[in-house]
C-alpha cells in the first residue's frame, strides 16, 4: 500500500497555556515521539492523556491518535478514533479524511455519509464535492459525478484534479467537447499524472 500521509489539525509545535493541566504535558511528550516516528510510545501516551485533565479536548485526542495510525497505514484503527473525533465535533477537513478513509477500506456507505455531512457544514468549499464526486465516478454513478464535481470545479477552479475527474465523467457520459475542456483546464493546473486520467476517459468511453 502506498504510504499515506496526514498532518495533525494542529501545529505540532507547542500550545502554550494561561493554565497548563497535567495532561498538557503528556499531550506534548505524545507530539515528540510522533516527530520521532516513535509511534508505539505516542500512542500510549496519546491514550494516557485521555484520561487526564488537560486543555486538549477530546475529539482533538483522537484525531491525534488516527494520525498516528494513519502514519502507520493501521487504516481500521484509524477510521475508529477519525469517527470518535467527528462524532464528538464534526468538523469539515475531519469529515473529508474519515471519508477519504472509509473510501480506502472499500466502505463507501459510509465514506458517502461522511462526505455529505461536510458538504451540510460548508457548501463554499470543494474538497467534500469533489471527493464525493470521485467516489461516484468510481461507482459507474456518472450523472451524480458531474453534479458534484461541477459544484467541486465552481468552488476552487484552480485545483487541477478537480478537472480532470470532470473530464473523464463527462467523456463517460458522451460529452466529448466538454471532456476535452476539462482536460485542457487540468493540463493547463498542471495535473500531475494526466495521461493517466485520459487513459481512464478512453475506458469508460468503451464501457
Amino acid at each position: 500500500m502506498r504510504k499515506i500521509f496526514f498532518v495533525f489539525t494542529v501545529s505540532l509545535a507547542f500550545l502554550f497555556f494561561s493554565c497548563s493541566k497535567p495532561g498538557d504535558l503528556t499531550i506534548q511528550r505524545a507530539m515528540k515521539f510522533y516527530q520521532a516516528q516513535d509511534y508505539e510510545e505516542s500512542l500510549k501516551l496519546f491514550n494516557t492523556a485521555l484520561q487526564e485533565e488537560s486543555n486538549y479536548s477530546p475529539e482533538l485526542i483522537y484525531n491525534f491518535i488516527a494520525n498516528v495510525y494513519l502514519q502507520q497505514e493501521d487504516l481500521e484503527n484509524a477510521v475508529i478514533y477519525q469517527q470518535k473525533s467527528c462524532d464528538l465535533r464534526p468538523d469539515y477537513r475531519n469529515l473529508v479524511s474519515l471519508g477519504m478513509t472509509y473510501h480506502l477500506l472499500k466502505h463507501d456507505e459510509e465514506s458517502e455519509a461522511a462526505y455529505k455531512k461536510a458538504i451540510a457544514m460548508d457548501t463554499q468549499k470543494a474538497e467534500a464535492y469533489a471527493s464525493l464526486g470521485a467516489l461516484y465516478l468510481g461507482q459507474g454513478k456518472i450523472k451524480e459525478s458531474i453534479e458534484n464535481l461541477k459544484t467541486a470545479a465552481q468552488n476552487e477552479p484552480k485545483i487541477a484534479v478537480i478537472h480532470a475527474n470532470l473530464a473523464v465523467a463527462y467523456a463517460a457520459n458522451g460529452n466529448p467537447e466538454e471532456s476535452e475542456a476539462e482536460f485542457k483546464i487540468a493540463e493547463e493546473l498542471k495535473c500531475k499524472n494526466l495521461e493517466e486520467f485520459r487513459d481512464r476517459a478512453e475506458s469508460m468511453k468503451k464501457q
